[in-house]
């Protein structure tokens, strides 16, 4: 979908379809998101991102669903940035516990 140049030639039922897979798909992946973010600190960097690109998702998926190919590569492009987002919340360390650092210089 994002590789096309030009109208595949698709009826607008067609169009319909596929926008409303890749909106359902982007609920799903939205959901992943909030759920990695939300194990972050509410002022950590990844998490206001995520929290920018959540609410970006929010808007483009109120929008109503045309059948046209310009709508599908857009929820396309959505599905692909809320992977991206939740790819780099999985590559975020999460800072250890307190009591976990005060006890790191003890013996055991």
């Amino acid at each position: 979908m994002l590789a096309w140049t030009g109208d595949p030639g698709l009826q607008t039922a067609d169009y319909q379809q596929i926008a409303l897979l890749l909106a359902g798909a982007a609920q799903a992946v939205a959901g992943d998101v909030r759920r990695a973010a939300a194990r972050l600190p509410e002022d950590h960097q990844a998490r206001v991102l995520a929290d920018l690109v959540l609410e970006e998702a929010d808007r483009r998926l109120s929008v109503s669903r045309e059948g046209t190919v310009r709508r599908v590569q857009n929820r396309a492009r959505l599905v692909r940035a809320l992977y991206e987002r939740l790819n780099r919340l999985t590559e975020v360390k999460l800072p250890e516990p307190v009591s976990a650092l005060a006890n790191a210089g003890e013996p055991r």
